[in-house]
């Protein structure tokens, strides 16, 4: 199953903000598209800045986003922008990703909220916890204090949860999915001894033929091609696309494949065009938040 994100999950335990999105939306979503193909690449920069300059722009458009999209939570102080600017940038250079893709991992995830959390029970007893600005999957040891999966194995729940941590446990997880940890079945024909074929199917990295790599993040191992989760990938593409908008910058993977699966006799979906509600929101509030020169943050 894939995680849900823990912007959407709090909403539907309060009741309502920003991440709420209720099954209807989502089905009129699906069922409300035009025809007609389209494609956007996101925008390459006209001019070099400074790092700095970079830096600087990338802390403005965190704390202007934060504004504009955080629910019943406070709002950042320069400084605390500052510091996840300088996490994300650190990290993304460390992984070679593109800053705005963390930052849209972020905002889908946790609507920018360093605190957010959220418990799995078994039996009465927790046994997993979701936690911080990238929403890090924590499954517990017998104490609760240290996770024992993947990429976090060891790390501690109140690690996981330092927001620099955090940043930079997410940006491992993603270039870990976009560099073999996804994988796919495939079926291949055999000979035995007596030369008779028989088939086996068996595992092989995933090449994102049909989506994004980052929808792995959310999907693990295996992408989802049925239902919501199908559109993960695209859902984050447009976030991505508003935040290397807004920052003038590159993002890479937006071109790099095709964004996520096609549903037959629709309209081609594209990183300037959200659909679900909740995105559609998102987005505008992401291309409202200003407009920086170019940057040179990688």
């Amino acid at each position: 199953m894939p995680k849900l994100s823990l912007s959407l999950a709090a909403a539907a335990l309060l009741g309502g903000g920003l991440g709420a999105t209720s099954q209807a939306t989502v089905l009129a979503a699906e069922t409300n598209q035009e025809t007609a193909p389209a494609a956007v690449a996101a925008p390459t920069p006209n001019s070099v800045a400074s790092p700095a300059a970079g830096e600087a722009c990338l802390a403005q458009t965190i704390c202007a986003v934060k504004e504009r999209i955080r629910w019943q939570t406070p709002a950042w102080t320069p400084s605390q922008c500052r510091k996840i600017a300088d996490a994300v940038n650190d990290s993304a250079k460390k992984h070679d990703l593109s800053p705005t893709l963390l930052l849209a991992i972020m905002v889908n995830e946790s609507d920018m909220n360093e605190k957010a959390s959220r418990l799995y029970t078994r039996n009465g007893k927790i046994y997993a916890k979701d936690g911080g600005l990238m929403a890090i999957r924590c499954i517990l040891d017998e104490k609760e204090e240290h996770c024992t999966n993947g990429n976090v194995r060891g790390v501690a729940w109140k690690d996981v949860m330092n927001p620099v941590t955090n940043i930079e446990l997410g940006a491992r997880e993603l270039a870990h999915w976009r560099d073999g940890g996804g994988v796919t079945s495939t079926t291949i024909v055999k000979l035995d001894g007596d030369r008779h074929r028989y088939k086996v199917t068996k595992d092989v990295p995933c090449q994102h033929k049909t989506h994004g790599w980052w929808a792995h993040y959310n999907h693990g191992p295996r992408y989802i091609d049925k239902g919501y989760p199908r559109h993960y990938p695209h859902r984050i593409a447009v976030l991505d696309h508003a935040f290397a908008t807004v920052m003038n910058t590159p993002a890479p993977e937006l071109e790099a494949g095709r964004i996520t699966i096609h549903d037959a006799g629709k309209r081609e979906r594209t990183v300037d065009r959200p659909l679900e509600p909740r995105f559609k929101k998102l987005y505008e509030q992401i291309l409202s938040s200003g407009t920086c020169s170019a940057l040179a943050l990688n």
